[in-house]
């Protein structure tokens, strides 16, 4: 058991260590030369180097240790230690980047988009870790404990928001707020690819009177687990069964062509399923 906790520790200081270098070669490559501040303390911290010149990454920790501290009241010292050295390794990593690479391109449209898509990559990462970079990051999780139901990329969409308004006030320029925009909006897409993305399933209603056959076909030849549901028809008063199944989707299509191969008159009903915990499916792990 002890092993297996170790393994654990040490895929999401990995996890949370990638993240933090592609969080940091997003800014150092991209967004911060061409003054693209999508969201977040970080956005704040280039706002106060473009104004003074001062550090962004010191900035980025000292407004984040009043967060830091507000973290560690609500989820306890195991998630103030892995986001404390997010933040530090992150902070550290994009003022030691700004003075040895330079600028990787300064067309606009790039930086926006590949900017936003490692930012993405690389706060998703750190989240799979455990951990965060601090700042709004930390506010988005502080939220999620009000609203769970709530993605944690949507979350951080609204916080990172009103922080670009800011920065485009301060820059006075609206186009760069728009391509923040641009960029914010990537990054919660790939952040949200990151953390759900496996999670993604298609959940299935199959009505059937040979619900048997097609019940044992999904189970032997697709693998799946179903369930069996009573139900009752509508116009008929009769007694129904219908399966419920979750499966993958790319394992969809399969399902489809099996049930009608068994039962051309089956009714099916398919929706997708955004989060599937269990066997077969991702474990759950609390964001």
């Amino acid at each position: 058991m002890e092993k297996i906790h170790k393994l654990f520790r040490t895929k999401e200081f990995l996890l949370t260590t990638a993240g933090c270098i592609l969080f940091a070669v997003s800014f150092v490559l991209f967004l911060e030369p061409n003054l693209i501040a999508p969201g977040g303390i970080s956005g704040l911290g280039m706002v106060i180097n473009h104004l003074t010149g001062f550090p962004l990454g010191l900035s980025i920790i000292l407004m984040n240790t009043p967060l830091l501290i507000l973290a560690f009241i609500k989820f306890g010292a195991k998630f103030i230690a892995s986001t404390l050295y997010a933040t530090v390794l992150s902070s550290l990593l994009i003022d030691a980047g700004m003075q040895l690479l330079p600028a990787f391109t300064d067309d606009i449209l790039l930086v926006s988009l590949y900017g936003g898509l490692l930012l993405g990559a690389g706060l998703g990462l750190v989240f799979a870790g455990g951990a965060t970079t601090g700042g709004s990051d930390i506010l988005s999780k502080l939220l999620r404990l009000r609203y769970p139901h709530v993605r944690l990329g949507r979350i951080m969409l609204v916080v990172d928001t009103v922080i670009i308004i800011i920065c485009a006030t301060v820059f006075r320029n609206i186009n760069l707020a728009l391509y923040a925009a641009i960029s914010l909006y990537v990054s919660t897409i790939v952040i949200d690819a990151i953390i759900y993305g496996g999670d993604h399933a298609v959940l299935t209603y199959i009505i059937s009177d040979r619900y048997r056959e097609v019940g044992t076909a999904i189970q032997e030849e697709l693998e799946r687990g179903i369930t069996y549901l009573c139900g009752t028809g509508g116009h008929t008063g009769a007694g129904k069964q219908v399966i419920l199944c979750a499966v993958r989707r790319s394992e969809s299509a399969a399902l489809n062509e099996m049930v009608n191969t068994i039962d051309p008159d089956a009714f099916l009903i398919a929706t997708e399923a955004h989060q599937v915990y269990g066997s077969g499916f991702s474990l759950y792990k609390k964001m």
